[in-house]
């Protein structure tokens, strides 16, 4: 099969590599779309400590199912289409008890501990199968917005915390991605106004002229008591709620900026 191997900051090359296959547990998926993520650049200029070249990265993978190994559950079956959560915890820790995945000191994840997606083929470990880690996408749901629900499903875990409710003011900083997603969430939940700001004027190509960027003085921060959180990566909870919204409302389509 073909695949983007990654052999070192700004190094990635696509060769022939061998197929994968299914063992005990485990499931070997098609790859149809796999979305670039903030963190795959990151790797790309600079390194990761997790990641050890040469191997594949890429973690927001949509596919069907092309082998499924012995003893895992029916549902999973060959053709179906399917997405991948990407942490992997240890299953014995507190955390891990407590399916608080994303939080366990000794998690792994797709794309950095093991192949990830940009290839033609990738292996599901048979540790993140029992964990529930493939998530059965509705048949008719476009693969470029399944390809958003792991983005999205980190913007949902970072808004557990926030606990918006309608009329709330709502400031976000940065306009990538990432930030614009979390400006509909709170938007989609009655925040008025949202704002959005960041550094760079580019960020703010995409956004449309009638709904204005404005400014804000960082001591309403202070003196309202703006509350600051932060969270890493989400749950499968994250991902289920972020199917069910890019299921339902076709304004998701935007955030896709590129295919390859």
């Amino acid at each position: 099969m073909k695949a983007a191997v990654y052999y070192g900051p700004r190094d990635v090359r696509v060769e022939t590599v061998p197929m994968p296959t299914a063992g005990p547990g485990e499931v070997v998926l098609r790859v149809l779309r796999c979305s670039v993520c903030g963190t795959d650049k990151r790797i790309f200029a600079h390194g990761h400590k997790n990641v050890v070249p040469p191997t594949v990265t890429g973690h927001e993978i949509v596919g069907t199912v092309y082998e499924v190994g012995a003893g895992v559950d029916a549902a999973i079956a060959i053709g179906r289409k399917v997405m991948v959560a990407t942490v992997v915890g240890c299953g014995k820790c507190i955390h891990c008890q407590r399916k608080q995945y994303n939080l366990c000191d000794s998690f792994t994840a797709l794309g950095y501990d093991c192949a990830g997606g940009f290839a033609e083929y990738v292996k599901i470990p048979a540790a993140a199968v029992a964990q529930g880690k493939i998530i059965l996408v509705p048949p008719a749901m476009a693969l470029e917005r399944a390809a958003l629900v792991e983005p999205l499903s980190c913007c949902l875990s970072g808004q557990e915390y926030l606990n918006a409710q309608p009329g709330d003011r709502a400031f976000v900083f940065g306009a990538g991605p990432i930030g614009l997603m979390h400006a509909a969430i709170l938007k989609a939940r009655g925040c008025d106004p949202v704002i959005v700001t960041d550094v760079s004027d580019e960020r703010f190509a995409g956004i449309p002229k009638d709904d204005p960027v404005l400014p804000i003085d960082t001591n309403s921060i202070h003196y309202n008591e703006i509350a600051v959180f932060a969270c890493f990566a989400s749950n499968l909870q994250h991902f289920h709620q972020a199917l069910e919204m890019i299921s339902r409302d076709g304004m998701w389509d935007r955030f896709v900026t590129h295919r390859l």
